[in-house]
C-alpha cells in the first residue's frame, strides 16, 4: 500500500515530527512525505524517507503529486491540507489527522465550515486527544469517521539523543516548543518573572524559533531577564537542552495532544503545564501540576525545586506515566487499520 502524506509546512516541528515517527513505524509499507520544500527535506531525508516538494500546498499541486505518485491513501495532516486533499483526491482515499484544536473550533467560522464540507469527502479522521472531536462545532459530522490515537515517543531514541554531547547548563526551567500564540511563549517568560520575584536564583531556558520571538526577545530585555532565560533557537537535536533543564513549563493556549511533555517525562521531568487539550490526560498532580493562574504556577514549581521529595516522586512517576505513550508497535497497528478501513469504505 503507498500512502501519501500531506503536510504544509515546510519546517520541522510537532505534527512532522509524528509524520516521521509513523513513516518509521510502518517501514514495512511504501510511504512518500509531501510538502513545500525547505528545512524538512533535509531531515526526512536524513531519516532514509522519499521527499516530494510542493511548490504550494494548494489543490492544483497536490493533484499533481496525485498523478506523479499514484498513492493508494491520502494522509493528510491538519485542517487546511485535509481540507485540501479532500477535493484533490477523487476517488482515493483521504485520511484527515488532526493534530491540535485551535480556537476556531468551537465556532461558525470560514475554517469550520471549509473542514465541514470537506468532512463529505473523508473517510477517515485520527485526532490525537479526545478534546479535538469534543470541541468542533459541528462534531457531529466526524461521529463514526474519527479515531483517537495518541501520539508515540521513541523513548529510547529519546534518551540516546539526550545523552549526545553538548555545551548546554543546567537550569531549574525549560521551554521546547515553537515560538508561536499555541505555545504561548511570553507566558513561560512571565513565569519566570514571576518565580524570580520569590526565587530569585532562578534559571531557564527557551528552545525553539518561530514567528514571536522578536516580542519573546523584546520581553526578556524589558524585564532584565537576560541573564536567566537563555534563549537556544531551533535545534535539530532538542533533547541534551531538554535533559539539562529540572522541569518542563508547558503554558499552551490549546494543544491537540502535547507531545513535547511525553517527551521531557521519558527523560524524568516533571512537567508543569496549563492543562489544555491532551496535557490534560498526560499530566497529572503525581508528575507535575496544571495551572490556571500565575500564582498557581509559582507556587508549583516552586514547590518542585524547594521539596527534593517531591521532586524526585514526580520525576520517578513522569517515567511512569510516559509509558503509555511508548508502545510503538500498539500504534504502528492502529495506524494501519486506519488505512484499511478508509480503503474499505
Amino acid at each position: 500500500m503507498r500512502i501519501l502524506h500531506l503536510l504544509k509546512s515546510n519546517k520541522y516541528s510537532g505534527a512532522e515530527n509524528v509524520v516521521l515517527t509513523i513513516m518509521d513505524v510502518c517501514s514495512d509499507m511504501d510511504m512518500v512525505y509531501a510538502s513545500p520544500d525547505g528545512s524538512i527535506r533535509e531531515v526526512v531525508e536524513s531519516r532514509g524517507h522519499e521527499f516530494y516538494p510542493l511548490n504550494r500546498p494548494t489543490i492544483r499541486e497536490v493533484k499533481k503529486a496525485i498523478r506523479e505518485l499514484h498513492p493508494d491513501v491520502i494522509h493528510a495532516h491538519d485542517f487546511t491540507m485535509a481540507s485540501t486533499a479532500a477535493w484533490a483526491a477523487g476517488d482515493i482515499p483521504v485520511v484527515a489527522h488532526l493534530h491540535n484544536n485551535p480556537p476556531w473550533l468551537k465556532k461558525i467560522c470560514p475554517r469550520s465550515v471549509v473542514f465541514a464540507f470537506a468532512l463529505s469527502r473523508i473517510r477517515q479522521v485520527i485526532s490525537v486527544s479526545k478534546a479535538v472531536e469534543d470541541e468542533y462545532i459541528f462534531r457531529g459530522l466526524m461521529k463514526n469517521k474519527n479515531t483517537v490515537i495518541g501520539n508515540i515517543v521513541d523513548a529510547e531514541a529519546v534518551r540516546q539523543k539526550a545523552q549526545e554531547k553538548s555545551d548546554c547548563k543546567p537550569v531549574d526551567l525549560v521551554y521546547l516548543g515553537r515560538m508561536s500564540l499555541p505555545k504561548n511563549p511570553l507566558e513561560f517568560c512571565k513565569i519566570v518573572c514571576e518565580v524570580k520575584r520569590l526565587f530569585p536564583n532562578i534559571t531557564a531556558r527557551m528552545i525553539g524559533d518561530g514567528e514571536l520571538m522578536t516580542q519573546v526577545k523584546e520581553y526578556i530585555c524589558s524585564h532584565e531577564l537576560e541573564d536567566i532565560i537563555e534563549l537556544v533557537g531551533f535545534q535539530s537535536n532538542p533533547y541534551p537542552y531538554l535533559n539539562a533543564g529540572k522541569i518542563m513549563v508547558m503554558p499552551s493556549t490549546w494543544e491537540g495532544f502535547g507531545l513535547a511533555a511525553v517527551e521531557g517525562m521519558c527523560l524524568g521531568k516533571p512537567v508543569v503545564c496549563s492543562g489544555v487539550g491532551g496535557l490534560n490526560d498526560i499530566v497529572d498532580s503525581t508528575c507535575g501540576a496544571k495551572c490556571s493562574s500565575m500564582e498557581e504556577y509559582a507556587h508549583a514549581i516552586i514547590e518542585l525545586l524547594q521539596d527534593n521529595v517531591r521532586y524526585t516522586s514526580a520525576a520517578a512517576n513522569a517515567v511512569l506515566r510516559s509509558k503509555r505513550y511508548v508502545d510503538m508497535k500498539k500504534y504502528a497497528d492502529e495506524i494501519r487499520k486506519t488505512y484499511e478501513v478508509a480503503t474499505e469504505r
